[in-house]
């Protein structure tokens, strides 16, 4: 079975277990299926998108160019092949928990809303992943997302935070 095929009966295997969830939340109540349904309503339509494009879109970015790999006058090919993988380091591993534990602090303190937009601009911005005012785009209308999924579709007081009363 080639590549295209499997991803293709991936896309068809999430599909029915979306599909599957939908069903089994017909018996729950309404205050429990709050959850399990959007998500599962969410995850056909990017399934769908993504069956869509992975057959229907141009996927010439997504190719490899195994021909000059295997070229013998392609030299830039053989110090491709023979470079050293970098080493995932123990400093770099640390780090990266330490930015999620920053994340969970955040949100014990000021609370969801307020974490998710500096932790998400503060992240953009300081990983230089683009310019500041890209950033606080990106993190207007991420913060904006999260505000209208818990608060306003799924009726979900979010965690205001341990500092909440010193806001007031």
């Amino acid at each position: 079975m080639n590549r295209h095929a499997q991803e293709n009966l991936a896309s068809v295997v999430l599909l029915a277990l979306f599909i599957g969830v939908i069903v089994l939340c017909q018996d729950f109540g309404p205050r429990a299926r709050m959850i399990p349904l959007p998500l599962a309503i969410f995850g056909i339509v990017l399934t769908l998108v993504q069956l869509a494009w992975h057959n229907l879109g141009s996927t010439e970015e997504l190719r490899m160019d195994m021909i000059s790999v295997r070229a013998p006058d392609a030299p830039e090919a053989e110090t491709a092949l023979s470079a050293p993988v970098k080493k995932i380091t123990w400093w770099r591993e640390a780090g990266a928990y330490g930015i999620i534990g920053l994340l969970v602090v955040l949100i014990y303190l000021v609370g969801l809303m307020p974490a998710v937009f500096v932790f998400t601009g503060g992240y953009l911005w300081l990983s230089k992943f683009c310019s500041w005012q890209r950033s606080l785009v990106y993190t207007a209308l991420l913060t904006v997302s999260v505000y209208l999924l818990f608060e306003v579709a799924l009726q979900m007081q979010p965690y205001h935070g341990l500092l909440a009363p010193l806001l007031e």
